[in-house]
């Protein structure tokens, strides 16, 4: 079961969209979604998203509650495991928005569609444009929810056949990434890469070394590419180091993330930065790197 969520703000807990997509035997079955009003104190919309998925206020204003919304998730999932592109946004999406609500966190196995996809093809970039590109899918409504649910979907069933198997937990096991999970005693785990290549991550000189260690960001060092919409250059670079990454101003051998500000949404063919041919040239190279756009930055930021 494929899952997205569009937020008003900057705010976790403040989903104003959800989209869905069912897949059973390798296909497609059926979709769902709805506009949601965020919960209370955190329904303001903030520009920057509102240029994104294009949601205001007026749309939501007479939208299910967080409540109605998580119940009717949950019976339209009828225990499947969820699967989201950058889970760690959307699981943390249903968390906080539980939070503000003070209900209980549901029941849930997840995965993530970008972390499989890293395992799957190498890329320049994991957002979900690239991702789609690379599994053969027409994908070009980024940020709907339901599109991106059925985008993240399709890319996880191109992963299958590339790994010649029908069983999401094999494509796991063969992947050596572990199922997240949360419940209602509010303990959650995260889903990740577990292989020992992978190595313990350490934050890194003029980092916050009380970062929380499974954070998206955490132990990475991150160069930045134009202007950032949602917030000076200086303000990334101290979000960047109490995330427990390493900010840093041109990219090199030791850069990990390249963020592209001069796009809020990077997709396949865009012109290339300066920063970002070098990215591409190293990642050709064999470095591990990857680019990112202002959006996906974000969405990491605090995950």
């Amino acid at each position: 079961m494929a899952i997205d969520f569009e937020t008003a703000n900057e705010h976790r807990g403040s989903p104003c969209a959800v989209g869905m997509t069912k897949v059973v035997d390798g296909r497609i079955v059926g979709t769902w979604g709805t506009l949601v009003k965020p919960p209370a104190g955190l329904g303001d919309f903030n520009p920057f998203n509102v240029a994104i998925h294009g949601i205001t206020p007026v749309d939501v204003a007479n939208a299910p509650a967080w409540e109605a919304a998580l119940a009717d998730i949950m019976t339209f999932t009828e225990g499947l495991p969820l699967v989201a592109h950058n889970a760690g946004f959307d699981m943390s999406v249903i968390r906080a928005a539980c939070d503000a609500e003070s209900m209980a966190w549901p029941e849930l196995r997840y995965t993530c569609s970008q972390v499989v996809a890293r395992r799957t093809w190498k890329l320049l970039s994991y957002s979900l444009p690239y991702c789609a590109d690379a599994a053969g899918v027409a994908f070009t409504d980024h940020h709907d929810a339901g599109a991106d649910a059925t985008a993240a979907a399709e890319v996880m069933l191109a992963a299958m056949r590339s790994a010649e198997t029908t069983s999401l937990d094999s494509l796991l096991d063969g992947h050596r990434i572990r199922w997240g999970w949360m419940t209602p005693a509010s303990e959650w785990l995260g889903s990740h890469y577990s292989g020992h290549s992978a190595g313990p991550r350490k934050p890194l000189p003029g980092a916050n070394p009380n970062a929380d260690p499974e954070g998206a960001l955490y132990g990475a060092t991150v160069c930045l590419t134009g202007k950032l919409t949602s917030m000076t250059r200086e303000e990334a670079f101290r979000k960047l180091a109490w995330a427990g990454a390493q900010p840093a101003e041109n990219v090199t051998k030791k850069t990990g993330i390249l963020v592209s500000a001069s796009q809020a949404r990077l997709r396949p063919g865009d012109t290339l930065s300066g920063k970002a041919k070098k990215a591409q040239a190293l990642l050709q190279a064999g470095q591990d790197i990857e680019v990112i756009d202002e959006d996906e930055f974000l969405r990491r930021l605090d995950g």
